[in-house]
């Protein structure tokens, strides 16, 4: 089975960074550095799905993001655009695992840290930065910097509600996501009458 690019980039920096000592809530960045997750309970609970578009190395997938935080933790499910479940993440505020994974050698923090720098307030974000790294920011922007060199850069379409439509760039792995809400199914029983 071919796995989609951004399995295949996530593998990639995960195996790159398989020297360093395995923390379960600390993710290794491409292009260097580090983050460790933060608590869940930093932002509102939302649930959402997105749309992901990937680039990378010219190539494009897309995949389907069903995402739940809440103050117990945070849950991410990527799915097919065919609605086949292939990764599940989980994040208890206390450690990130995989419960389903599409290689072993994936580290589950990367894709929660990749989530949380783009989403969590920017004084969390610092907190989890390891000192060498930096946080610009602005109202449709975040840069994570580290020597001068963007590690990662995120643009957002409606900073009101970050999670709605952005870009995620990340230079050391050549690749962007695209990334878009896909609006809510109406419940089962609306419109109907009682």
């Amino acid at each position: 089975m071919k796995l989609p690019a951004i399995f295949v980039c996530l593998l990639i920096a995960s195996v790159l960074n398989a020297c360093a000592p395995h923390d379960t809530q600390c993710a290794a960045i491409p292009g260097g550095g580090k983050y460790c997750l933060q608590n869940t309970a930093l932002i509102p609970a939302f649930e959402t799905q997105q749309q992901v578009d990937i680039t990378f190395n010219g190539k494009h997938e897309s995949m389907i993001a069903s995402i739940e935080n809440d103050a117990h933790g945070l849950d991410f499910v990527g799915l097919t655009l065919f609605g086949q479940k292939i990764m599940h993440l989980r994040y208890n505020n206390h450690d990130a695992s995989a419960l389903l994974s599409p290689d072993k050698r994936l580290d589950p923090a990367l894709m929660l840290a990749l989530l949380q720098l783009a989403l969590w307030p920017a004084d969390a974000v610092m907190a989890g930065l390891d000192p060498a790294m930096q946080l610009e920011e602005s109202a449709q922007a975040r840069h994570i910097n580290r020597g001068g060199k963007v590690l990662m850069d995120i643009q957002y379409t409606d900073p009101a509600i970050p999670y709605r439509q952005l870009a995620i760039s990340i230079p050391a792995a050549q690749m962007t996501l695209n990334i878009t809400s896909l609006p809510e199914e109406p419940s089962a029983t609306s419109g109907l009458e009682p």
